[in-house]
């Protein structure tokens, strides 16, 4: 060992400066020389050392600076006793994690691409710290990657590719490993040689390895130990190998088997998620939010997987920037094209056929994606059959079809165009035609200012309408109901120090048509009828922070301040005090001013994770979330329909305010091959919207007459096993969860079940899921799917009695029964083409049965007099057959 005299060193030996004749000294030499200079104590190995040489960058530099930049890369460390003592010691953990690297990637085969940055002179030994400049590209369309997470295991530290996909990176001299991540994207890691300062680009492949039937991965970590509580990243490539319902992919169903995600049944829009109804769920397309996320009544999501880069989807642990909804969040990011060759994709299925293009306009600065899907089919609805209606010969449509448009201003700046189109129509035999449709147009511009600062700025316009028609000569008409809403949104992004700062503002106007009902001839028996127009406005402020209290505790905060108004031209119904409101209890009508504010609401909406560290493999995490809805989905049937009507909050109608507290376990194995995750929950949901008995809902003027608003309760635990490594992969999960309702008699205006709780449409307390996937070769695939759920309450007639030759049916307390249990299995088998890069084109085979054993699960449960007073039940199955399927997909 070196070690100083004992004298005191007054000034502390680190803030000592390198001067210009150390330079090209050994640091042993500089060392001693220090401590002779100033007597001082510093002890270390002189093996250790006596490679370091001091150059000509470190003149000026503090010793500190110095031994930082020698020590960066290896397993030496320091420590300071004092002012005038220093020990240099070993530090083996860096290279502990670098060979865990290295070990893990070897085990799975991967490749380590070896690369050298920088140059170094002859005889001149590599040290100091060099910035890394890079890009991460799709390694075939060369379309730029943005928010791909570069990650330097051994310093436990990285950065994300910005908006250009462009990177920037410090690393020591010498030998550094980093890895690249990006959702649905194979993992690529370097061994970098770095001997100065240099470029670097990055072309990562889509991944060719089936994970799960849906992976559920952090997008920068792929670890559920850093993951924020009841956050889950879905990967669009393994969704296009799960089982399919008559080969369509579809995000939405996927979203379905994830635990504390159910839905009421086939032909079911949307899902449910821990007890709450479908329309507490945000759906978002590129910022713009989503009224109607289904094609012919729930079978088909809206979403064509092509068009879809990735989604995220959160049940707990909502960033502050989201709102409007007291549930889950669904965020969908659509695909850019890229910017380097022209590419196209496409399918072709036994009900529709699809297709997608996509390549430079300018090469290297602007790029466009198309997409356009359509069905064929009216064949579908022979297999829909039940004992009170049949739809032989009616007739079914659907189209969709996106359009991106992205622009680079420059190296920090830029520009996307979006559009979303989709139609329905639905026709049963001699009767009505039912057709909805959604139009979604956003412009967004991203602009990093620096590597601390970003932000984006959207706007946006959307529209959701609906015709129902009948055009019988003596009583047909045209329904109409119609959405527009146009949307504005800021959002910035600070990284300060061990802070993430997320900040900014969103408004949205909503136009709403209610329903105008018109005759489709001068022989109609109709009337025309038209509920007035509602116009309001919904903002907010949002921020929020992540950071770290330790190695152990990492934190995110958020508040978001939520105001909701509604404005004239209106007419407000006065009833009298005291009394249910009745159509009989009119007072009169107090008439709203065009512009003038009718109501307002303003809420506070705080959020709260917490995640600690127990150690390496294990964390338990701790959430908390206060979200608020201003619009109410306004329907009295279990699954909603595309003509059911949203009802703003206003004067009878107060936003709803959700509190949900989860709290969760997580746990990896050591070679990662195993995962646990389990959480629980309670949730209170206030002013939630329930109708009456008998209640009239379509063209209703005194609609605050049949609806009443009562408190939620929900609560639950879900627990799910993965197994995410060998031949056979998957998941196993169960979900206990139960939902109730109350709408008690407050101020006389009503009760449901004379107040009493009764359990909600959406209780469904056990809930098992299993997803697997076998690996007989890289190319072949069979993968399947299990789903088991309780049936859900209804209200049923309990018994009947005659009066005068009239028959009075008594209903049961609502929700008191429950329709049998559903359970349903699907598997698939998947051949892909091979996976060398130089080939005209990929293709995939994919071969699914969906209810494989045919098992005809209640949709509902229905009854028909049969004599009078006496009822008889009846069985509704909507599919109740196995339903084979094949599609083809190709991408050249």
């Amino acid at each position: 060992m070196v070690g100083s005299t004992t004298k005191t060193y007054s000034q502390d030996i680190l803030a000592e400066k390198i001067n210009r004749d150390q330079a090209g000294a050994t640091l042993i030499n500089v060392l001693v020389d220090i401590s002779k200079k100033h007597p001082a104590r510093i002890y270390f190995m002189s093996e250790w050392l006596n490679e370091m040489v001091v150059d000509e960058t470190m003149i000026d530099k503090s010793l500190e600076q110095v031994l930082e930049d020698f020590f960066y890369n290896k397993e030496l460390d320091y420590v300071k006793l004092n002012v005038n003592t220093i020990i240099i010691f070993k530090n083996p953990e860096r290279a502990k994690i670098k060979r865990a690297v290295l070990s893990e990637a070897t085990r799975t085969k991967r490749t380590i691409h070896n690369v050298v940055v920088g140059s170094v002179k002859p005889n001149q030994l590599k040290s100091g710290v060099f910035k890394i400049f890079g890009q991460v590209v799709d390694a075939k369309s060369q379309t730029i990657l943005a928010g791909a997470t570069i990650w330097v295991p051994e310093l436990s530290k990285g950065v994300n590719s910005g908006i250009d996909g462009k990177f920037e990176l410090e690393l020591p001299a010498g030998q550094s490993l980093i890895s690249i991540n990006y959702a649905s994207y194979e993992e690529k890691i370097f061994s970098l040689d770095v001997n100065g300062s240099g470029e670097l680009k990055i072309e990562l492949e889509e991944t060719p390895r089936m994970l799960n039937e849906v992976v559920i991965v952090d997008k920068s970590t792929k670890d559920i130990l850093t993951t924020s509580i009841g956050k889950l990243s879905l990967s669009m490539r393994e969704i296009k190998r799960a089982p399919t319902f008559l080969g369509e992919a579809d995000i939405i169903r996927q979203i379905q088997i994830l635990p504390g995600v159910t839905t009421v049944g086939e032909a079911a829009s949307g899902f449910n998620v821990r007890g709450g109804s479908v329309d507490q769920n945000l759906i978002l397309y590129e910022g713009m939010p989503v009224f109607n996320s289904s094609h012919l009544f729930g079978f088909f999501s809206a979403f064509n997987a092509e068009a879809v880069r990735d989604a995220t989807f959160y049940k707990g642990g909502v960033p502050a920037e989201f709102g409007g909804r007291v549930s889950s969040v669904l965020d969908i990011q659509a695909r850019e094209g890229g910017l380097d060759k022209w590419q196209m994709s496409g399918g072709i299925g036994l009900v529709s056929t699809n297709g997608m293009v996509s390549g430079p306009i300018k090469k290297d600065r602007t790029s466009v994606i198309t997409s356009f899907r359509t069905t064929y089919s009216n064949w579908l609805l022979n297999t829909v059959k039940s004992n009170y209606l049949s739809v032989n010969q009616s007739k079914v449509n659907f189209y969709d079809g996106t359009v991106k448009v992205s622009h680079l201003i420059g190296p920090k700046t830029k520009l996307a165009l979006s559009g979303y189109l989709s139609a329905d129509k639905f026709r049963l035999r001699s009767d009505s035609t039912y057709s909805w449709n959604t139009g979604l147009m956003s412009l967004k511009i991203s602009h990093a200012f620096n590597q601390a600062l970003s932000s984006s700025i959207m706007l946006g316009y959307g529209n959701y309408n609906y015709i129902v028609s009948s055009l019988n000569t003596f009583d047909g008409f045209n329904l109409f109901y119609k959405i527009n809403y146009p949307v504005v949104k800021a959002t910035f992004n600070l990284k300060k120090g061990n802070h993430e700062l997320n900040f900014g503002a969103d408004g949205t106007y909503y136009a709403f048509q209610p329903g105008k009902l018109v005759p489709s001839s001068p022989q109609s028996s109709k009337i025309f009828k038209e509920i007035e127009n509602q116009r309001s406005l919904e903002a907010a402020f949002f921020a929020g922070d992540q950071f770290s209290l330790s190695d152990r505790i990492h934190m995110e905060t958020g508040i978001r301040f939520s105001t909701f108004m509604t404005f004239g031209e209106d007419s407000i119904y006065q009833y009298k005090a005291g009394e249910p409101r009745e159509p009989g209890s009119i007072l009169g009508v107090r008439y709203v001013a065009p512009g003038s504010i009718a109501s307002s609401f303003h809420n506070l909406e705080p959020r709260l994770g917490i995640r600690f560290n127990v150690d390496e493999w294990t964390t338990l995490k701790l959430g908390y979330n206060r979200m608020s809805q201003y619009l109410h989905l306004v329907t009295n049937t279990t699954a909603i329909t595309p003509i059911d009507i949203w009802q703003p909050s206003g004067p009878y109608f107060k936003p709803q305010v959700g509190n949900q507290v989860s709290i969760g376990f997580f746990k990896t194995s050591k070679n990662r091959t195993y995962e646990i995750a389990t959480e629980a929950y309670w949730k209170v949901i206030q002013n939630i919207v329930e109708f009456k008995d008998g209640a009239k809902l379509i063209l209703n003027d005194l609609i605050e007459t049949d609806l009443l608003q009562g408190r939620g309760r929900m609560y639950g635990i879900e627990t799910q096993l993965t197994k995410q490594k060998g031949t056979l992969t998957g998941s196993m999960s169960y979900s206990y969860s139960r939902s109730f309702r109350t709408v008690s008699n407050s101020q006389n205006l009503g009760a449901i079940n004379d107040g009493i709780e009764y359990p909600s449409n959406f209780d469904q307390p056990h809930v098992v899921n299993v997803n697997w996937k076998y690996s007989f070769s890289k190319r072949h695939f069979f993968t399947g799917s299990f789903t088991y759920r309780t049936g859900r309450p209804i209200t049923i007639p309990t018994y009947a009695f005659t009066v005068d030759n009239f028959t009075v049916t008594s209903f049961s307390a609502r929700n008191q029964y429950k329709i049998p249990d559903y359970h349903r299995l699907d598997v698939a088998f998947v051949i892909e083409g091979n996976h060398k890069r130089k080939k005209l084109w990929d293709g995939t085979w994919t071969l699914s049965v969906y209810n494989l054993y045919g098992r005809k699960n209640p949709y509902s449960v229905f009854f028909n007099e049969v004599k009078s007073g006496i009822l008889r039940p009846y069985q509704l199955a909507i599919i109740g057959v196995p339903l084979p399927s094949l599609s083809y997909t190709f991408k050249l």
